[in-house]
């Protein structure tokens, strides 16, 4: 019966999977039977398109042709009528002159007939009848315009479907798995040379064997492969296997692909287990960081727990060893008091494994290492018998080591930036190195009895982990000649074994030296009590060790400005050079009415932190110095230029009160695009120094887009380089931006100082604020090149335009979404300082993940109805909206892959989707039709992508699918999906 039982069972199972095998491949078909509907449809399109194209050229060239004959027609024609028109005034003078001549021979006067006959030869002499010419200019001949179009008859005749390319077959032998990058390659089964480039695809999964339809994730695409090899690097192994597939694409189609190859990709994959965590650090996946307050409101539960949990260290004999299951979340007690540790939620049992660990820049203490999960919740990692690791103190001395069951080895390497963690478990090995270089830091050798589990400790500080990681080539080639220079476990206990040996052979050695001196010695060392010698030497550490606490605190903290926003203060500070600068700076703008406000970055943030306090301090009423007495070579402040009135007063005041200033100016860009004025110079910075602090006045200008701008500080030749450390300005390396601030007074350590009413705001555009101007001299020898279009129609285009920019630009802002001058409108400032007449659009380019969902009813309610949307926010989004005079206003989204950025395109008649490729870029602001937008910092980079090398040259003609260098075929959008994808208005 039993035996039945399980015969039948196995006949189910093996039912059961056929079934599932006969169902994917019914899904296969069904997906089979949609593809080969979709991709006719497009095929059907294509040739359209293709004849389309044919007809087009046909007729272009026909109607060439046509011109060409007309034109030797009106050529020949009118030299004809030319030479005719000739002949007919030579005839008709020869007719005159002949009856003349004939009219004369009857005159019978001799004195008559002479005169006469004198005229008639003077006449004959000077007939255009005799001068001309009577050969035609020109012959009847036209067949040198004849055509035979029997050859290209012939060629057409042989139009053919372009040969589908072959799979390709991709080599196993030849693909290589290593250091977590991919090497696949391929061959074509025969030569084919229409081939232009292949397309490689690959996914990741869990299954072995032949690719799943159902369950499965999304293909990723790498395109315009031009070799037969391809090499994927840099990636994260977090699944078993990965499937790859090629196919080759000719200058029209893509074939079939290749048999899919699946390649195993086995790696360590783990996260932090933050349900056995210390309740001071905050655990996120593979992240970790010290959090001071996390375990406040768990003390009491602790402490009453204390005595009830496991002990701090399980004896070996109340350890199982080997005999329990791999640690899983949840199966542990939580660690606590000073075991400032969290451990990984995988086990590992066998084999090798690789994983890195970097920690933050500030990171006081941490350690990172394996342990048993037996491992104590009180104890810390490296020392007890069931942990190894090595630690990093930064705190008061800098100390690296490698600690194991509490003894403890320095090392004498520098701190690597990442440590990695090599863990050969059946060897016995545990060994870190520098992940950068590869560098052995140190190893230890054991026998692991039981799973370990990767451990961390960390405080007042963070680490985040790299998992996922093969065995690095230069770690396995490493280990093959390690056991030579490494240390170990047991080599540790050596080192103490070693020192007890040495002070026992000491003091036996000086037992012999008192026996050998005079009796007076040995009464003296009788008198020494080991113990007050003990005290003593206790004694003067715990000193020296309050001393570096003083130190640092009262030092080493306030120079590196590490607790700048928690000291109370310094009362002494009032007296100092910074303190008495910037007061009598204030005092200086305060009597000469110079229009000033605080603009330093450090200062703005501790009056942000602290600002509930601040704006209710009055003048004169605080006893310390917080914010002016940081120790720093500037103070920065802001001068509205636009409402200064005195000058010249000013400058002779400030050196009368002590201060050296220096000026620097430079020409004023507002001005390039005004022949006559461009070159006039401007202040744009001031540095003014009393003693060993300098006051840096940057000039802001107002610009016509009503915004604030400064200019870049640029050294000339006469001003001292060393006046000041000008590296360490914090404005002035470029042009800058910024949004009017609205300014409020408030008093800052008893100073009256206006600063801007939102100060994170200013803050938060600083880093951001850098200043491009439009290139007015070679936007005027373009317009020297190529005549600008100044039409009734070219100007109100550039109105309407102008208009809807400014129209969507306001609405964007309201929304709090970044955009950009893109494609065409970018190409316009950039080239000729203007809009493109014949553009017929306002191009702009947001990036999709500043995307909102309200973008487009907030472009509806200002008036601007929607043309058409392409695309879905999870690929290849783009917007068109209806401005007034048939203007339209295009918003295209940018993706960012790990290289480049792209936006996508969609052919509504056929649903072929492109894509553009650009290198990546950062934005900057510039001044554009008197508004201050965004373009691309790297513009020439971001033009050429778009338009190639030849962008100075107009063209009028612009094919979106075909002209730009950066287009890319980025497949269909399946059928199913067009009412989504493509919305026409």
């Amino acid at each position: 019966m039993d035996s039945q039982k399980e015969a039948l069972q196995r006949i189910i199972t093996t039912l059961a999977n056929k079934n599932d095998e006969i169902q994917n491949f019914i899904d296969t078909l069904n997906q089979t039977l949609k593809g080969v509907q979709e991709n006719s449809s497009n095929i059907l399109s294509e040739l359209d398109e293709e004849f389309d194209s044919l007809y087009s050229i046909l007729d272009e060239v026909k109607e060439s042709m046509v011109n060409t004959i007309k034109q030797e027609q009106a050529r020949k024609s009118q030299e004809l009528q030319s030479q005719l028109s000739q002949c007919n005034n030579a005839l008709e003078n020869s007719e005159e002159l002949l009856e003349f001549a004939t009219r004369s021979l009857d005159i019978k006067e001799p004195e008559e007939f002479s005169k006469a006959a004198r005229q008639i030869k003077d006449r004959v002499t000077m007939a255009s009848a005799f001068r001309l010419s009577l050969k035609p200019k020109v012959s009847d001949n036209m067949t040198h315009l004849m055509v035979d179009f029997s050859q290209e008859r012939q060629i057409l005749q042989t139009l053919k479907f372009l040969p589908v390319p072959k799979a390709p077959e991709i080599d196993p032998v030849e693909c290589l798995v290593a250091d977590n990058t991919v090497t696949v390659a391929w061959k074509m089964p025969e030569e084919d040379n229409k081939i232009d480039h292949f397309i490689l695809e690959y996914r990741k999964t869990n299954f072995d064997g032949l690719p799943r339809v159902k369950d499965e994730r999304c293909w990723e695409i790498i395109d315009n492969i031009k070799g037969t090899e391809y090499t994927l690097s840099g990636l994260k192994f977090d699944s078993k296997y990965m499937n790859f597939r090629v196919r080759a694409c000719n200058k029209a189609v893509a074939g079939e692909y290749s048999d899919p190859v699946t390649l195993e990709t086995k790696a360590l994959n783990f996260s932090l287990d933050n349900s056995s965590s210390h309740l001071n650090l905050r655990v996120e996946d593979t992240c970790v960081e010290w959090d001071p307050t996390g375990g406040k409101g768990q003390e009491s539960k602790i402490k009453g727990k204390e005595n009830k949990g496991r002990s701090g260290t399980p004896s070996p004999k109340r350890t199982s060893i080997g005999s329990r299951p791999p640690a899983v979340r949840g199966s542990r007690d939580r660690f606590t008091g000073e075991s400032y540790t969290v451990l990984g939620d995988t086990a590992i049992e066998s084999g090798q494994h690789y994983w890195e660990v970097k920690a933050q820049k500030d990171c006081k203490s941490y350690s990172v290492g394996v342990a048993y999960k037996t491992l104590g919740k009180f104890d810390q990692l490296g020392k007890t018998n069931t942990s190894w690791c090595i630690h990093v103190n930064n705190w008061l001395q800098n100390t690296f080591a490698a600690k194991h069951n509490n003894k403890v080895k320095a090392l004498d390497v520098t701190v690597p930036e990442k440590i990695g963690v090599f863990c050969d478990f059946d060897g016995g090995q545990l060994s870190f190195y520098d992940a950068n270089s590869k560098q052995l830091l140190y190893s230890f050798k054991t026998k692991f009895t039981q799973p370990v589990l990767p451990g961390f400790m960390v405080w007042c500080g963070g680490l985040s982990l790299n998992t996922g990681m093969q065995v690095p080539s230069a770690v396995r080639t490493l280990q093959k000649s390690e056991n030579g220079i490494t240390g170990s476990a047991s080599s540790l206990n050596n080192i103490t074994q070693k020192q007890e040996s040495l002070l026992t052979q000491k003091d036996e050695t000086n037992r012999v030296a008192f026996k050998r001196q005079p009796n007076e010695h040995c009464r003296l060392m009788s008198r020494i009590n080991k113990n007050v010698i003990l005290a003593l030497l206790t004694l003067t550490s715990s000193a020296f060790l309050l001393f570096q606490l003083y130190y640092y605190k009262h030092y080493l903290s306030a120079k590196n400005g590490a607790s700048l926003s928690k000291h109370k203060g310094s009362r002494v500070g009032f007296d100092g050079t910074q303190w008495r600068a910037v007061k009598k700076f204030i005092m200086l703008t305060s009597s000469q009415n110079v229009p000033v406000f605080l603009i330093d970055p450090l200062i703005l943030e501790l009056i942000d932190k602290s600002f509930e306090q601040v704006k209710n301090v009055s003048h004169g009423s605080t006893s310390e110095c917080k914010f002016f007495c940081v120790p720093r070579d500037f103070t920065a402040f802001a001068l509205q230029y636009h409402l200064w009135k005195n000058e010249e007063g000013w400058f002779r005041i400030a050196e009368n009160m002590g201060f050296q200033c220096l000026k620097i100016e430079s020409k004023d860009p507002r001005l390039d695009g005004i022949d006559s004025l461009s070159g006039t110079e401007i202040p744009l910075h001031y540095i003014c120094k009393l003693a060993s602090h300098a006051i840096h006045l940057v000039v802001f200008y107002e610009r016509s887009g009503n915004y604030l701008w400064h200019g870049h500080l640029r050294l000339k030749g006469h001003i001292d380089k060393k006046f000041v450390p000008f590296r360490k300005l914090q404005f002035g390396r470029y042009p800058g931006a910024f949004d009017r601030p609205e300014l409020q007074q408030i008093t800052v350590d008893g100073l009256e100082v206006l600063i801007p009413k939102n100060p994170m705001h200013f803050l938060e555009e600083v880093p951001h604020s850098r200043f491009i101007e439009c290139r007015y001299k070679e936007a005027r020898a373009f317009f020297q090149q190529y005549l600008d279009d100044n039409t009734v129609e070219a100007m109100a285009f550039r109105k309407s335009a102008k208009e809807l920019l400014q129209l969507a630009a306001k609405t964007l802002r309201k929304l709090g979404v970044r955009f950009w001058l893109s494609s065409g409108t970018c190409l316009g400032w950039y080239r000729q300082c203007n809009i493109i007449s014949y553009s017929k659009d306002v191009d702009l380019g947001i990036f999709i993940k500043d995307y909102k969902y309200d973008i487009i009813s907030a472009f509806q309610d200002a008036g601007l109805p929607l043309k058409h949307k392409f695309g879905k926010v999870e690929d290849s989004l783009e917007l068109s909206f209806q401005g007034k005079d048939d203007v339209k206003l295009d918003i295209f989204f940018f993706y960012e892959e790990t290289d480049h950025m792209w936006n996508g395109g969609t052919q509504a008649k056929t649903g072929k989707k492109f894509k553009y490729l650009f290198p990546k870029f950062t934005l900057c602001w510039t001044e554009f039709v008197d508004m201050k937008v965004h373009v691309p910092c790297e513009t020439i980079e971001y033009i050429e992508a778009n338009y190639g090398k030849t962008w100075k040259i107009p063209v009028k003609t612009w094919d979106w699918k075909r002209s730009p260098p950066n287009v890319r075929p980025n497949g269909v959008w399946p059928i199913s999906e067009w009412d989504e994808v493509i919305q026409l208005y």
